[in-house]
């Protein structure tokens, strides 16, 4: 008996460990997971490699008892990929293909190893910093877990890089945020690669708070001979005192400082600034656009806040560009005044602040240069602040850049038949002086025929440079540009015929630098040496009198001398000295192309080389009262002026001073002069003429025609300059035969009938359609734009050419021709400039039969 009993127990043993081991083995896979925690950082929000990255792994059963294999040679592997998806780090490469069971009973953690990744490649490299993916991976059972992370690795900078901080206040109380702007400087005269540079974003630390900021070269590839680039800009808030410290990954740049204030609000609010920008999308703005924004305030907690305002300046605004300087301060143009004002705050709402409008204008009237500008917005009362960064781009010569003297050497060299090679280089020789370019276009270089007529014109070197500043060291040639290749065949067809040309050569910039040379084509020489082929201009003398008259670009100054008169170009080289009205003069004079601001007057243009000798009519009139009295002929007729102006904001009337010169040699010019042998002619205002009745007679008809039809259509339709329009249409507005409508960055004009008032809504005012034909070059620009902007793409200048296989100068060329008609528009993106379609020329494609068929 027993034994009986016996082999029954034995029995029963062994069914229950068979049913233990039936249930280890049938447990879901599903039930079993791998988790995987991360350490973290500490007071950043990356990892470096003072502070690496470690996974804890452990495996969970969620369900009941299981078994399963595990390589003991590797456990659990660390896998990294990049945000390409590319693997960068496989730690499966460690296991060698062992097994061992595992068993996990119902509701058990079993914590398994802890993986370390130092951020290097197998080549013991460092990788570049940026996101990635970690893994932690079983290679037994495939079970993983995933995680993204950023990392920062040190970056190796180039060693002639040179970064600059500078420190803003709106007021020199330092009541408010303190700006701080970060530049990266090339001080050499040898560009700087910076396309095989890692990856570098730069680490910001206010107080304890640690975060990445801007990136360190802000896109650039190539920072430029004697550049200066604009990296960005950190805001500080008030506080009693506070610790700015701004290093690149690694610390080959750090920059430390300590910022205190001397006054800090004591009113406090938890909310949330944001900037609106009026619906406006782009940060890009250009010549003739306002700055319009207001400031959102939301509430950053769940309960209605009070505001208590005191003064009437509750949000201000004040903008830096990228030197540092500030150029606009709302406070300035509008005192504050006090007040007793309360406001509500409610959880689930906004408060909306507008903000002064500005208009690119500094205080002394002067535009400011083209170049990025930092627009910051506070709320002084709860010292709370934001700001954003805005573009501005401005194709026209700014009239107040600094007028300095530099020369422009090109030298051109002539590959074959084909195509010539122009480097550009600068002297010079007055202060060290800032470049800045304007235009999406580096250069634009003009072929004239013996005829002084244009035989070729094109512009290269495009969407590289556009707002970038270049330092022209004192006393030194700078060759701030790399060899430009012009192709001298098109579509196989020679630009230009063989003869005598001269080439104006022209950097588009504020100042803008303009030099010619004549050369023979084919070129006979392997290289011409452009600055042994000018002929310098001769000097001369004039003595007359200065008028101003004020045009949209600045005050041109026109100097009336023996019945004629020249417009000033410039007077670089005699320090502070400028013509002032009314005032007498003999003045060493050369020939200089217009400034811009008298751009649009006929009449020849000379910069002033000496000031020989200058008296006002008052007290020249009195030595002549002392000495003799001069006579005038009766019969004298006022003489009609030769300056045609097209182009007048303001007029005023030309003085005219007829001079009578005893000696007309150099040595007795002096003498003579003192003698004061001066009488004065005065010229009557100019009155309305015919043909300005004509003109606004065209302008009528053509808008009659063409209701809708924007600025820049209407001159080249009626073939009148900027200037001459304007005049023109501000006339028929005054009359209220006219009105205008602002279409985004155009303006409109329509004629003012009953069918056709402001009053009518956006939607119901026509457009005039322009019609090129769909199979030229430029229809097939407007094509490609079409098809790339119905899929939400802008190609670039260089796409295009790519794609219709033609080169970058023919394209560049067709742009501003489509520009110019107001077909196509330019948008910075990013660091290139995109072109798409404008309201026109959508209408234009859908309405035009050969388009649609096309």
């Amino acid at each position: 008996m027993g034994e009986r009993a016996t082999g029954r127990v034995s029995l029963l043993v062994g069914l229950l460990l068979a049913s233990l081991l039936v249930g280890l083995s049938s447990a879901d896979a599903t039930d079993l997971s791998l988790q995987a925690s991360l350490n973290e950082p500490v007071d950043q929000s990356w990892y470096s490699p003072d502070q690496p990255l470690s996974v804890a792994t452990a495996f969970v059963n969620s369900g009941p008892s299981v078994s399963f294999d595990n390589d003991p040679s590797c456990d659990v592997v660390l896998n990294v990929y990049s945000s390409t998806g590319e693997q960068v780090h496989d730690g499966g490469i460690a296991c060698r293909g062992l097994s061992r069971g595992i068993d996990l009973f119902a509701g058990e953690t079993k914590a398994m190893n802890t993986l370390e990744w130092d951020m290097k490649n197998e080549q013991n490299q460092w990788l570049p910093s940026g996101f990635y993916t970690v893994e932690a991976y079983h290679p037994s059972t495939g079970l993983n877990a995933t995680q993204d992370i950023r990392i920062q690795t040190p970056v190796a900078l180039p060693e002639d890089i040179v970064f600059t901080v500078t420190k803003n206040h709106r007021t020199t109380d330092s009541t408010g945020p303190s700006l701080f702007s970060v530049n990266a400087n090339n001080p050499t005269a040898q560009s700087i690669d910076l396309s095989t540079v890692a990856p570098c974003f730069m680490e910001v630390e206010i107080g304890t708070l640690r975060s990445i900021g801007m990136e360190c070269f802000a896109g650039v590839d190539l920072l430029m001979p004697g550049e200066q680039l604009f990296v960005g800009n950190v805001l500080v808030e008030p506080q009693s005192e506070s610790n700015l410290t701004l290093t690149t990954p690694g610390g080959e740049f750090e920059y430390s400082t300590t910022v205190s204030w001397n006054e800090v609000p004591v009113q406090s609010l938890d909310a949330i600034l944001s900037i609106d920008r009026e619906g406006r999308v782009l940060d890009d703005y250009s010549h003739g656009e306002v700055l319009a924004m207001s400031l959102d305030m939301t509430s950053a907690t769940g309960v209605d806040q009070t505001l208590e305002f005191t003064s009437t300046c509750k949000a201000e605004m004040w903008v830096v560009d990228d030197f540092g300087t500030v150029v606009f301060d709302s406070r300035i143009e509008n005192p504050c005044m006090e007040i007793d004002l309360e406001m509500q705050l409610a959880s689930d709402s906004q408060l909306n602040f507008p903000l002064p409008q500005w208009g690119f204008f500094k205080s002394n009237g002067c535009l400011v240069s083209p170049g990025t500008f930092t627009v910051v917005v506070e709320v002084p009362q709860y010292a709370l602040s934001t700001s954003t960064v805005i573009h501005y781009t401005d194709m026209v010569a700014n009239p107040c850049a600094t007028s300095s003297d530099q020369t422009l050497i090109p030298t051109i060299t002539a590959n074959d038949d084909t195509s010539i090679d122009v480097t550009l280089s600068v002297q010079n020789d007055d202060e060290d002086l800032y470049l800045r370019m304007v235009s999406p276009c580096t250069y634009t270089l003009t072929f004239y025929d013996q005829n002084q007529d244009i035989a070729h014109e094109l512009q290269t070197l495009c969407n590289d440079y556009s707002g970038r500043k270049l330092l022209l060291t004192s006393g030194s040639d700078n060759t701030p540009f790399s060899t430009v290749p012009v192709a001298m065949v098109q579509d196989g067809i020679p630009i230009l015929l063989d003869g005598m040309y001269t080439l104006e050569i022209a950097i588009e910039s504020s100042p803008r630098l303009v030099h010619s040379v004549e050369f023979a084509w084919p070129m006979t020489d392997d290289s011409l040496d452009a600055q042994d082929e000018v002929e310098l201009s001769e000097t001369f003398e004039l003595t007359g009198t200065w008028s101003g008259i004020l045009t949209e670009q600045g005050t041109c100054w026109v100097l009336t001398a023996n019945d004629e008169q020249y417009l000033l170009a410039h007077a670089r080289g005699l320090g502070s000295w400028q013509p002032t009205s009314e005032v007498q003069g003999i003045y060493l004079v050369l020939t200089e192309p217009s400034s811009p601001s008298c751009a649009d007057f006929n009449a020849p243009s000379v910069g002033i080389v000496e000031v020989v000798m200058e008296q006002t009519p008052q007290s020249n009139a009195e030595e002549a009262s002392q000495e003799t009295k001069p006579i005038v002929p009766a019969s004298t007729t006022t003489p009609t002026p030769v300056v045609t102006a097209l182009s007048v904001v303001a007029t005023t009337s030309i003085l005219s001073l007829v001079f009578i010169v005893a000696a007309s040699n150099e040595s007795l010019r002096i003498p003579s002069t003192l003698a004061g042998l001066w009488f004065l002619g005065l010229l009557g205002k100019t009155h309305e003429t015919t043909d300005g009745r004509y003109q606004r007679g065209r302008l009528m008809g053509y808008l009659t025609a063409n209701p809708g039809c924007h600025f820049r259509a209407l001159m080249a339709a009626l073939d009148m300059s900027n200037g001459q329009i304007t005049h023109h249409l501000r006339i028929l507005e005054a009359e209220e035969n006219v009105w205008r409508k602002k279409d985004g960055r155009l303006v409109r004009f329509y004629p003012f009938t009953n069918q056709l008032h402001p009053n009518m809504i956006d939607d119901d005012l026509p457009v005039p359609p322009l019609s090129p034909d769909p199979n030229s070059l430029q229809g097939k620009i407007l094509s490609l734009l079409d098809e790339d902007g119905q899929l939400g793409g802008f190609p670039t200048q260089a796409e295009l050419a790519k794609r219709l296989e033609k080169s970058q100068q023919l394209i560049s060329h067709h742009l501003r021709t489509l520009q110019k008609y107001g077909l196509v528009e330019r948008r910075k993106m990013g660091v290139k400039n995109r072109y798409k379609l404008t309201r026109e020329a959508i209408f234009l494609l859908e309405t035009n039969t050969d388009f649609s068929q096309d």
